[in-house]
């Protein structure tokens, strides 16, 4: 019986499998062939049999007609080179991050199409700013735009509903709240998308919820650049992108600690700004829903500290930090092996609210299909009445 060959372009298929950075052993590992045979199917030496492209189009995520387009296509995720850990010279992500940008670029793009058939246009009230602005300045607007009362702030006690209440309120700005669990802390923290119909940011859910709050403000203030980035566990050791980060670092902590309200405290009076006890960071921490680690640069920045309390400090956290993380996997493990939390919770908090609410209304306006619903949430049809609750979206 003949073979069937798959006369693709040789650019498309090297674009699929560079766009969700597969290595050409990776590739070659899920087709079982050689790589040098991927590289002749890229160089447009040989052709892939059906079978083999059908294999390739589930690695590289891509519709198999993709394959056949007379030249890569640009419209669905041009990826910006964010910084990465320094010594990463290459710069190239790993499959777990091109994946969950690639679905932050989707969504977007379905929200955008579902307000459009319902005549509606997407639209968002971030303020603007430039890294000229001081940061207390731009955290000023910020905070106006978010609406966050001081009162507000003061009274979430748990630091999940201190990271619920921020979420809520950069979503009401228009942007919309993603997160994700599938990339390491060591490469990703968070990111920003600022090109497209509605900004996005993503958080990582494997860092405390404390992290989470200064990492979701963080990106907030990308967003006020009207940039995106990405945020990982240091900033960069110089050149522009230090710029930028540094800013978005100190409107972040300007935006959570307002200077005027920050400073109006006894124990900040305090003459001595040289040693701060841990159980007054503490204090200032569970008071301000902020990692300890941020109250101390926040006091460096205001003139209450010192930058060798902070380095020495911050190197104590890191090690807390790196045991505690050991800790949570061990605990993430043994959560997946007990079944974890429902599939229509993991939806809203992959996904966020505004979006979940977006398509289960199309669904109840019969504007989409059950199955559609069903895979714009990887959700099964059976979750669908829990879902609605969970969003307060009640047939």
């Amino acid at each position: 019986m003949a073979t069937d060959f798959a006369p693709v372009t040789p650019d498309v298929l090297r674009w699929a499998r560079e766009a969700v950075g597969v290595t050409l052993s990776d590739a070659a590992k899920r087709t079982g062939v050689s790589a040098q045979r991927i590289q002749a199917w890229e160089s447009g030496e040989e052709e892939p049999t059906l079978a083999k492209l059908r294999a390739l189009a589930k690695l590289y995520q891509r519709p198999l007609s993709v394959f056949f387009l007379p030249k890569p296509p640009t419209m669905f995720d041009a990826m910006r080179d964010f910084r990465r850990l320094p010594g990463h010279a290459d710069h190239s992500w790993s499959r777990s991050l091109h994946k969950v940008y690639r679905r932050a670029l989707e969504q977007q793009a379905i929200a955008a199409e579902l307000m459009e058939e319902e005549g509606e246009t997407p639209e968002f009230v971030v303020p603007k700013g430039t890294v000229e602005m001081l940061p207390e300045d731009a955290a000023l607007l910020a905070r106006q735009a978010l609406g966050v009362t001081l009162a507000s702030q003061f009274a979430w006690k748990k630091p999940e509903d201190a990271f619920a209440g921020w979420m809520e309120a950069v979503e009401a700005t228009g942007v919309y709240v993603l997160r994700t669990s599938d990339v390491p802390m060591e490469e990703m923290r968070g990111f920003s998308i600022s090109t497209g119909p509605i900004p996005v940011i993503v958080v990582n859910a494997l860092d405390w919820p404390r992290g989470q709050v200064f990492t979701l403000l963080h990106e907030f203030a990308h967003l006020m650049l009207r940039e995106g980035g990405l945020c990982d566990l240091l900033e960069p050791e110089s050149g522009q992108g230090r710029q930028v980060e540094i800013w978005c670092n100190a409107v972040a902590a300007a935006t959570l600690m307002p200077a005027l309200a920050f400073l109006d405290n006894d124990v900040l009076r305090s003459p001595d700004t040289r040693i701060w006890e841990d159980e007054v960071l503490a204090q200032l921490s569970a008071r301000w829903g902020v990692s300890q680690e941020a109250v101390i640069r926040r006091l460096v920045t205001l003139h209450r500290a010192t930058s060798a309390f902070y380095i020495q400090k911050r190197a104590e956290y890191q090690a807390v930090y790196a045991e505690r993380r050991e800790e949570e996997k061990i605990k993430r493990r043994q959560s997946r092996s007990s079944g974890g939390p429902p599939p229509y919770r993991m939806a809203v908090r992959d996904r966020g609210k505004p979006y979940v609410r977006l398509v289960l209304d199309a669904y109840q306006r019969d504007q989409i299909t059950s199955s559609s619903v069903s895979n714009l949430l990887s959700l099964k049809l059976k979750h669908l009445a829990a879902l609605e609750q969970e969003v307060g979206l009640l047939r």
